[in-house]
This record gives structure tokens, C-alpha cells and sequence, in this order.
């Protein structure tokens, strides 16, 4: 009798065990923004250069504090027609969603956005006059496929 409570009992210790141990974290996924431009014509390049100006160095801030992992921007070698035409595809790979999507995000990104644009007047004028050359905006959340 005595050994099969010591039999069941060692039967028992797997399911016990796994009972009192803690399910794993779920990993953290980067998220993978890509963000489409359609320029109005003979505007591309006044874009870039408020792009490269009043943007990026925010992005780039944004990437050294480890919320943005990854910065890509792409122009099509060739044209497009109509309303498959984008000029301008900007991805971003972000650390996890909560770094794309948290409140932390838009925080650090205000807090650099002041920092680097002590004239605000001036960068939102500018911020304006690269959206008025935008003709179509739209961005997706991307997924590698299985």
C-alpha cells in the first residue's frame, strides 16, 4: 500500500509542479507600418526636403530611444498609373506594438518634436506645406506571410 501512494503521489508531482509554474510571457512581435505618398505632380522634391527637415529627425529620435527599430523610405524605380500610384513608401518597423501604439509613443515623440522645433509657428507652416503636396495618404500594418 505504501508504495502506491508513493507511485501516485510521483505521478502526481508533474501536474503539481506545472500548477505552480507561471505560463511564459507572450513575446513581444515588431509591428511593420508602411506608409504610402501620392505627391502631387512636379511637388516631389519641396516634399523631400520638408520630409527630411521636419519628419525624419523625429523617426530618427525616435529610433535612438528604441521604439523605432527599423526606418526604410523607397520611391518606385518606375511609374505607376492612376490611382495605383505612389510616389513615396515609408516603412517603419516598430520595437512592439506598445512602442507603435502606446501612450509612451506619442509622449516621447511630442517631448522630441519640442526639442528639436523650438519655432513651432514656423514648423507647423512648413508641416502644412508638405501635407497641402500630398494628393493621397494611406498607411498598412504588415505581416511576413507563412
Amino acid at each position: 500500500m505504501r508504495k502506491r501512494v508513493i507511485v501516485a503521489a510521483l505521478m502526481a508531482w508533474p501536474l503539481a509542479a506545472g500548477a505552480q509554474t507561471a505560463a511564459p510571457e507572450p513575446r513581444a512581435e515588431p509591428v511593420v507600418v508602411e506608409s504610402y505618398y501620392r505627391i502631387r505632380w512636379g511637388g516631389m522634391g519641396e516634399f523631400m526636403e520638408l520630409y527630411r527637415r521636419n519628419h525624419a529627425p523625429v523617426l530618427e529620435a525616435m529610433q535612438a530611444r528604441g521604439f523605432i527599430t527599423g526606418i526604410e523610405i523607397e520611391q518606385p524605380f518606375t511609374h505607376m498609373a492612376g490611382d495605383q500610384r505612389w510616389d513615396l513608401r515609408v516603412t517603419i518597423t516598430y520595437r512592439d506594438a506598445d512602442a507603435a501604439l502606446g501612450p509612451e509613443y506619442g509622449a516621447a515623440a511630442e517631448a522630441e518634436m519640442d526639442r528639436l522645433y523650438t519655432d513651432v509657428a514656423g514648423h507647423t507652416a512648413e508641416e502644412a506645406r508638405r501635407f497641402s503636396l500630398v494628393e493621397e495618404h494611406w498607411d498598412v500594418v504588415v505581416e511576413a506571410a507563412d
